[in-house]
């Protein structure tokens, strides 16, 4: 039981420091959204990458906090059943969806980020724009992402199986 609570507290901490240090993205956005606006606006000199660095911060603070979200149950979810069920029920449907929906989706999801990241670091794509940056960063932040949401799944699945086979919350 010792190693098991090691494992669920090791993967809950991964994903409450992926998500305070990844939110910092959106910091990063307003920044760089208030400097592009200030070249092309006040200055009359826009930039040619902001934009871009923009919409790659973007992917990082969508994708990166994703098993932080799950963490803290802050996906959206429609509960108007499930908040009138037992502890029990609750995680019983918890267990058949993250099993049935939420580990279908992550495995498809980390399998095709995969291939499509190694095929972007294969060729080391650039973008098409004048500034030619590197595509393949935002594109390995997708299994990257989605690696953080399967840490945070399994330790609730650990968490709840635990529930139901001794009575006690880890």
């Amino acid at each position: 039981m010792r190693t098991i609570r090691v494992i669920v507290r090791y993967f809950d901490a991964i994903s409450e420091w992926s998500g305070r240090i990844f939110s910092w993205f959106i910091v990063a956005i307003i920044l760089l959204s208030l400097f592009e606006v200030f070249t092309r606006r006040l200055l009359g000199k826009p930039t040619i990458w902001t934009h871009e660095i923009i919409a790659y911060c973007f992917c990082g603070a969508v994708l990166l906090p994703i098993g932080y979200t799950l963490k803290h149950r802050a996906h959206a979810n429609v509960d108007i059943l499930y908040e009138k069920f037992s502890p029990k029920t609750k995680t019983i449907l918890d267990l058949i969806t993250y099993t049935v929906f939420l580990g279908i989706f992550a495995f498809v999801l980390l399998y095709e980020g995969i291939e499509f990241a190694a095929a972007s670091w294969a060729i080391m794509e650039r973008t098409p724009s004048a500034f030619n940056f590197y595509i393949f960063p935002a594109k390995t932040m997708l299994p990257l992402g989605v690696s953080f949401l399967a840490l945070q799944m399994i330790s609730d699945v650990i968490r709840k199986i635990v529930f139901l086979v001794k009575g006690e919350f880890l």
